[in-house]
């Protein structure tokens, strides 16, 4: 663990791709959540009309309509992710177990598109089971929102919250669910990439893994996970509180007035704008060191689950897994490289 967090801290372009294989995989989600407005009853009606439920409180035609544009869109995505979120896990392995990490930049070739595709289907099959969770726990909070907009119980709290109240253990089946699947996942492409032992043996191999080396296992990825939810959560309820202020700021309809220097010369000031732009530095501040954060655990996650599977298989050829990650068989250097 200790040299993963050395890992994540050290090797800055590690970070940025890790940070961008985050970001792919939905983590953009997750950082943009701190500075959304929630939409309203009322907004939500403006936006959809009277087409999305009928009289009845059924949803319409027009509302599954929208569903099926929206589920095709969304596959297209997943499958963008599954491929270049792959390429990028190979990136980051590859710089987990590189001995020149850190040293001088040097050209690296790609990675065989087959290792590429393998790991896609790797995390295609370990996705599976989010859609009948996926399925399950949307009834149950299609139904907690309805309830909510029909006969609402508090309107002082916002719509999303109360839904997320009332349906809490859809939405935590939910989570654990896309928790195991991204650990396991995680593991199968390790020892795919390290010991390139096929889909269905590094499938069998991570299990065995699991049930060889369960504590150890699930100590790294709870310690990494859990550290990593914790940093960045921190650091979005900071972007959520600079955002806030911005609001706030931007709403004052009385002058803030400050008086600067001494009579008889002295001048009275609005300092609005000044005050909203320091809400605005540090709102773009807290941003970018969540950015950071996010980053930093991606990469150490990476590094942290890689040497749980060099620790579980100490027989791993670290040279032909580097040429696997494109490490290795370099062609000759070109002008600009």
């Amino acid at each position: 663990m200790r040299w993963a967090v050395q890992f994540g801290l050290g090797d800055a372009d590690a970070t940025v791709v890790a940070l961008a294989g985050f970001l792919l995989r939905g983590g953009f989600l997750v950082v943009l959540l701190s500075i959304v407005v929630l939409p309203s009853v009322i907004g939500l009606a403006g936006a959809t009309g009277v087409d999305a439920f009928g009289i009845d409180g059924h949803p319409t035609a027009w509302l599954f309509e929208i569903a099926a544009v929206v589920a095709v869109v969304a596959a297209a995505y997943l499958i963008l992710a599954f491929v270049v979120g792959s390429l990028v896990d190979i990136m980051v392995i590859g710089a987990a177990i590189d001995p020149d990490a850190g040293a001088a930049p040097r050209t690296r070739s790609l990675p065989g598109m087959g290792l590429v595709v393998d790991l896609a289907i790797i995390r295609a099959i370990c996705a599976a089971p989010m859609g009948p969770a996926l399925y399950w726990a949307g009834v149950q909070i299609y139904s907690s929102a309805y309830d909510e907009l029909t006969t609402p119980t508090n309107l002082a709290t916002p719509l999303a919250v109360r839904v997320v109240q009332d349906a809490a253990p859809a939405v935590l089946v939910l989570v654990l669910t896309w928790l195991v699947s991204e650990v396991f996942g995680a593991m199968v492409i390790r020892r795919m990439v390290l010991l390139d032992t096929g889909i269905a043996r590094s499938f069998a191999g991570a299990l065995f893994q699991l049930v060889g080396r369960p504590i150890s296992t699930m100590a790294t990825a709870i310690v990494s996970y859990g550290v990593s939810a914790a940093a960045i959560g921190l650091a979005l309820v900071a972007s959520a509180t600079t955002f806030d202020w911005c609001r706030v700021v931007a709403r004052i309809s009385q002058p803030i007035t400050i008086t600067i220097g001494a009579d008889p010369f002295s001048t009275t000031r609005d300092f609005r704008p000044v005050v909203f732009l320091l809400s605005a530095a540090a709102l773009c501040v807290s941003w970018i060191v969540a950015l950071a954060i996010s980053g930093v655990a991606s990469a150490w996650r990476s590094a942290a689950l890689t040497g749980e599977t060099l620790a579980a298989e100490p027989a791993v050829d670290i040279e032909a897994a580097a040429q696997r990650c494109g490490l290795l068989g370099r062609g000759p250097d070109r002008s600009g490289d």
